[in-house]
């Protein structure tokens, strides 16, 4: 019989490798499977055992993860070291994975931003090595924070008893936990690399609930997109999920210095209509010109660059692009028109008071008219690091109260002379910010 006796414990281990292996830890143990902590006496190595009898349903499961593991190169999953089979068991011994399980981590660890988007790019490069196996896609299946194993700046996956061919989807059964598992998973329906888009997406959900990112506009945006509960409204592929990870975590982008970080895209929004978007958009588009920073300025809804083209002396066109000393706006030419390549720079985007189309770029200036601050209602996001506050057309009373009531540090933009010139006030609330986002 397989059944071994240690003190008063009956544990499910392959009789006759007691020469090779010690039974450090059992794992979890059910009537016919058991997962052991061993040591391998050769040379004191601890590795995972994972047995199952041959009678019990899913015994195949144990050579199926063993298959499956034995293909995939890559140092973010465990290595396997033997599979065999005696008269009434199968069994593997496959690396003990060393670090914390992600919810272990998060018990004593509150993740900042950087590391919450490190871990997240780190996880979603090893599902991509599973969904680009050279055999066929593999979908992992079982993504929950017990199975993501942290180990310094990366993650390790493991456990991949459930894991299965692309090929094999249409037979799969509905196996998953709840709560983690993708809602087709669950229900049995066929299955592609969605399901374990939805996966990562969860677990980026719980790392940021426990992080200091947790009110982060974009993440929040990403993570409702990759766990679509509709399989045709998510994201499609772990490729797109880690390019949007990467928007996330931008890029140096200052020609003067590589210190700090400017967001490649910058929202100019309003929490209502006429609140002077457009003004405070080309001068800010003005200001980082000024300073060696290639800007350029772009009206998602209107036709501004045209209409300053015919009103303004000095214009050029070069490529699409209107340039009048250090002003640089994109030519909107409508979808019949071909465009032009755009060019390399920092994005200054007018979004009048779209705030859909604000929730796509890097950083956030959020005008507000706050006269009325009681009774209006603002986006929850507004409170996020990387949304700046500025107050046009308000006094200075209706500014301290809104501040206070949103826990925000506001810029009352100052009365303008000219709609042109830069002015020097204007200019400060303008290095403020973004010497904030370098720091």
């Amino acid at each position: 019989m397989p059944f071994r006796k240690e003190g008063a414990d009956v544990i499910l281990i392959p009789e006759g490798i007691e020469d090779k292996y010690e039974i450090v830890k059992i794992l979890q143990e059910t009537a016919a499977t058991a997962v052991l902590l061993v040591n391998y006496k050769k040379i004191g190595a601890l590795r995972i055992l994972k047995a199952v009898h041959r009678a019990h349903p899913n015994a195949n499961s144990i050579l199926s993860e063993a298959h499956l593991l034995q293909g995939i190169k890559s140092s973010q999953t465990p290595t396997i070291f033997n599979v065999e089979e005696t008269k009434e068991m199968y069994y593997l011994v496959e690396e003990f994975v060393e670090g914390l399980s992600l919810r272990e981590y998060l018990l004593d660890n509150i993740l900042s931003k950087e590391e919450l988007l490190r871990l997240s790019l780190s996880l979603c490069e090893v599902v991509e090595t599973l969904h680009n196996m050279q055999q066929g896609p593999v979908l992992y299946r079982d993504m929950k924070p017990e199975h993501v194993i942290i180990q310094d700046d990366t993650v390790k996956l493991i456990d991949f008893g459930i894991s299965i061919y692309k090929s094999e989807a249409a037979k799969a059964m509905p196996l998953g936990t709840k709560n983690w598992a993708a809602p087709e998973q669950m229900k049995g329906e066929n299955l592609d690399e969605r399901c374990d888009v939805y996966g990562v997406g969860k677990i980026i959900e719980f790392m940021q609930i426990n992080s200091y990112a947790k009110d982060d506009f974009r993440i929040k945006k990403l993570v409702s997109h990759a766990t679509q509960e509709n399989v045709e409204e998510r994201l499609r592929t772990i490729a797109d999920l880690k390019k949007n990870l990467y928007d996330i975590q931008g890029v140096k982008t200052n020609e003067k210095s590589d210190k700090g970080y400017l967001g490649k895209k910058i929202a100019v929004v309003g929490n209502s209509h006429a609140v002077g978007t457009t003004t405070i958009a080309i001068k800010l588009c003005r200001f980082l010109n000024q300073n060696g920073i290639k800007s350029y300025y772009k009206d998602v809804e209107g036709d501004t660059v045209h209409i300053l083209m015919e009103n303004l002396k000095g214009t050029y066109i070069k490529d699409g692009v209107l340039y009048h000393k250090n002003f640089s706006g994109i030519l909107n030419y409508g979808e019949a028109i071909e465009k032009p390549t755009p060019p390399k720079g920092i994005y200054i985007i007018d979004c009048k008071d779209n705030t859909e189309e604000a929730m796509n770029c890097d950083l956030i200036l959020f005008i507000v008219n706050t006269a009325p601050w009681h009774k209006q209602q603002y986006p929850q996001w507004i409170k996020d690091d990387a949304v700046h506050i500025i107050s046009n057309l308000s006094n200075k009373l209706d500014c301290i109260a809104f501040a206070k009531k949103y826990k925000k540090k506001v810029f009352m933009y100052p009365q303008l002379k000219s709609v042109i010139r830069l002015e020097k006030e204007e200019e400060r609330i303008f290095s403020t910010i973004l010497q904030n986002e370098m720091d």
